[in-house]
């Protein structure tokens, strides 16, 4: 049998080839070359012309692999121990085409429903056998996948030089375009001639994608086995989120980046020790791994930052980077590049709901030093959470050097658009801190508290925005304000004005202070705007555009007792929540008489606003009082 099999035509082998690779993989397969096969020696040799493998019913009009010709030998000892070492192994002009439709289909699944072949997991490792001479001529590749919006068209060959010994002896080298941008590989590795499964093997390689660069030092411990490895690297880039076109992590957006550090592969799971770098001008380092085992895989990270500059949190909150910064990255535009859009405060970047449904997490990060130039900031600390398209950041908080900014926010992003909720607090933050770049000292002087709680649906921090519904309110139970700050909003020309040319730090004391306003309908009302000072009761109505972030407020000083040159009209405030203007309202002067005014309408509501910001603001002695006189209509503004 054995000699009769030996013996057999080659006929015998083109059909065999044929039918056993059809059988495995469900598809039509084809031979139109000459097929040989050498028994007879110590390392038995196989050649193969003209060999194509059929494509998936739905992929491409196009065989998924072709192959000119194929050359191998393998040891017939090594196929005794069942650990095959192939001495040759030479590849002519092959061409494999790699296709995954929007729906998660793959041209190289070949799992098939009623057949007993389960789903293969794609991030299984490959088990490579130990090739001791490989040569691949003139090969090329072609994929495109529509869940990461990825098309690549490349070339790809590999040499060896027997006649060195130096690290460099093999070759691989990889070029072409991926989503249109230049894609280069070069891979230098140590000879393969003399590999043996049980001896370490190392290359270098250099990616350059677009602009993301990759330069690795990678170890294989059992040849070629990639479920166990290690990989020195040095990653850079525009934007950490873009490398979600080579990996399929949904990262977040990111300012330039620089990382270093190990991988280290074990089967399924994959883990940097050591991992650091910049995002920005903010460091980073700390210990991540991932899970691709899982239905979804999942991202785990303990992440610390020695000195963050806030500024570098604005693209991972949202912050839409330029067009011309995105220009020369992976990112394909989704949308027509739309003419110039006034500049928002709140950030319009989209979550991206397809990555964050393919992949779960579980990230905790702290800043041990802040630096922003615009408020004072100490700490940052948060612990996000996504699993199954829901992302939790509970807490994310930011500690000021006197208070703390902190609670949670979710983002359900399950369904077609993201609903969001969020519910912050201001706790205990004191306004003398947050100090003019001019001036002696800080026009407030006091403990600020508040709550933010908000409901909404939207893709972006703005788009969500422009929907939501619930509440936010500002508290400030006890403290002082600059005189002129105070009578400026009573248009006290002589006392007002006066003091703040003259930069005078005289203090009124705040007796109460609060601000509430209900979102819905895509504005922000002004519910309740009261700041009762020693002299002067200034209230406020108005409301905040979310779509268009302008704003339309205004406030008003009453006097607690008759005052002379005063001009009762209110102060406004108009522009954006970027650039807010201060002004006088025009043809609302009137001069001051007497009279009682009615306030407790107005101020019905303040406990309900105090209970909901803090419970025990409730009782505070100033702010109750200011409730109990306006009740008792006692000690309130004349007109």
């Amino acid at each position: 049998m054995i000699l009769g099999i030996a013996l057999a035509p080659s006929s015998f082998w083109r059909w065999l080839i044929i039918h056993e690779v059809s059988r495995a993989t469900g598809r039509p397969a084809s031979i139109d070359g000459e097929v040989k096969l050498h028994l007879f020696s110590l390392n038995p040799e196989l050649l193969v012309q003209g060999f194509a493998l059929s494509n998936a019913s739905w992929a491409q009009p196009k065989n998924m692999v072709a192959i000119k010709r194929f050359e191998a030998t393998v040891s017939l000892k090594s196929l005794l121990r069942f650990h095959p070492i192939f001495p040759r192994v030479a590849i002519d002009s092959p061409a494999v085409d790699l296709e995954r439709d929007a729906s998660g289909r793959a041209n190289w699944d070949f799992s098939r429903p009623g057949t007993g072949k389960t789903r293969q997991n794609q991030s299984a490792p490959l088990h490579i056998p130990v090739i001791q001479n490989l040569s691949l001529t003139h090969g090329t590749l072609t994929a495109r996948d529509r869940i990461r919006k990825l098309t690549f068209e490349g070339r790809i060959s590999v040499e060896e030089n027997r006649n060195t010994s130096d690290n460099h002896a093999l070759k691989l080298r990889g070029s072409g375009t991926l989503n249109g941008k230049a894609f280069e590989l070069n891979l230098n590795g140590e000879p393969l001639i003399g590999v043996q499964p049980s001896q370490p093997y190392a290359f270098d390689a250099a990616v350059a994608a677009a602009d993301i660069k990759l330069n690795t030092h990678v170890t294989i411990s059992r040849p070629f086995d990639l479920a166990a490895l290690q990989a020195k690297f040095r990653l850079s880039g525009s934007d950490l989120a873009d490398v979600y076109y080579l990996t399929g992590l949904a990262l977040p957006n990111t300012p330039p980046y620089e990382l270093s550090g190990t991988l280290v592969r074990d089967h399924l799971t994959f883990r940097v020790d050591d991992f650091q770098g910049k995002l920005g001008s903010s460091d980073v380092a700390g210990k991540l791994g991932i899970d691709t085992g899982r239905e979804r895989p999942k991202l785990s990270a303990i992440l610390a930052s020695k000195q963050l500059n806030l500024a570098d949190l604005a693209a991972p909150l949202g912050t839409k980077a330029t067009p011309d910064r995105k220009s020369n990255t992976l990112a394909r535009p989704t949308t027509p590049i739309a003419a110039a859009q006034p500049a928002l405060l709140l950030p319009d970047a989209d979550l991206q709901i397809e990555r964050v449904r393919g992949m779960d997490a579980d990230v905790q990060f702290d800043a041990a030093s802040v630096s922003a130039s615009k408020m004072p900031m100490k700490k940052v600390h948060f612990h996000l959470v996504l699993d199954n398209g829901m992302i939790t950041l509970n807490p994310l908080a930011f500690q000021l050097p006197q208070g703390e900014f902190s609670g949670m926010v979710a983002v359900d992003a399950q369904g077609a658009t993201p609903k969001t909720n969020i519910d912050m607090k201001l706790s205990n933050v004191d306004l003398a801190q947050f100090k003019p770049k001019s001036g002696k000292g800080a026009p407030l002087e006091g403990q600020l508290l508040g709550r933010i709680k908000l409901q909404g649906s939207g893709s972006s921090v703005h788009k969500t925005a422009e929907n939501a519904d619930g509440d936010i309110t500002l508290v400030i139970p006890k403290g002082e304000m600059r005189e002129a700050f105070a009578e400026l909003t009573g248009i006290n020309l002589a006392r007002g004005l006066g003091l703040i040319l003259a930069k005078d730090e005289r203090n009124t004391e705040v007796r109460c202070g609060v601000a509430s306003f209900k979102a819905g309908g895509g504005e922000l009302t002004a519910t309740t705007l009261v700041i009762d000072t020693t002299h002067v009761l200034v209230t406020g109505q108005g409301n905040i555009n979310l779509k268009t972030e302008a704003l339309d407020l205004s406030l008003r000083g009453q006097p607690k007792e008759a005052r002379m040159l005063r001009l009762r009209t209110p102060i406004t405030l108009r522009g954006s929540l970027l650039q807010p203007k201060v002004g006088v309202q025009p043809g609302k002067l009137a001069a001051q008489t007497g009279g009682a005014v009615a306030l407790g309408a107005l101020l019905t509501p303040v406990a309900a606003l105090l209970a909901f910001v803090d419970g025990g603001l409730a009782k505070d002695a100033n702010c109750a009082a200011l409730i109990g006189q306006a009740a008792q209509g006692k000690n309130l503004p004349k007109e």
